[in-house]
């Protein structure tokens, strides 16, 4: 039997390659959104703070594969951009779900994020 198992993704707008923790499936999309943010910190420090994230956006895709932050180096949006994704897979049921990293900031505008990212999943 298979249930929903939701998995974070960053993209890295210069290296044109994606993050993410391998077989790291969580089963709530607000586990998905935290492991997310903890990716950003890491690509933040990458980057020296350097990407200018866009809170604004919409946040756009489908259920299976959706974008729900974009950023850009030095607010450039001519440049590639960064982004976090929340994916969606139908799992087997007794595989062993990951624990979320926890981001050691979570600003306001990231609990918003969070907050659109569960009202459109439920």
């Amino acid at each position: 039997m298979t249930v929903i198992g939701y998995q974070a993704q960053v993209a890295d707008g210069i290296r044109k390659k994606g993050i993410k923790r391998m077989n790291s499936f969580f089963k709530t999309p607000e586990e998905a959104v935290e492991e997310a943010f903890s990716l950003k910190e890491k690509l933040d420090t990458r980057y020296k703070n350097k990407i200018k994230w866009d809170y604004n956006k919409k946040i756009t895709g489908t259920l299976e594969k959706m974008k729900i932050l974009k950023g850009y180096l030095d607010g450039d949006e001519d440049s590639s951009a960064f982004y976090l994704q929340i994916t969606t897979s139908e799992i087997q049921r007794n595989l062993i779900l990951a624990s979320p990293s926890k981001p050691k900031k979570f600003t306001a505008n990231d609990k918003k994020v969070m907050t659109k990212v569960a009202k459109i999943f439920v």
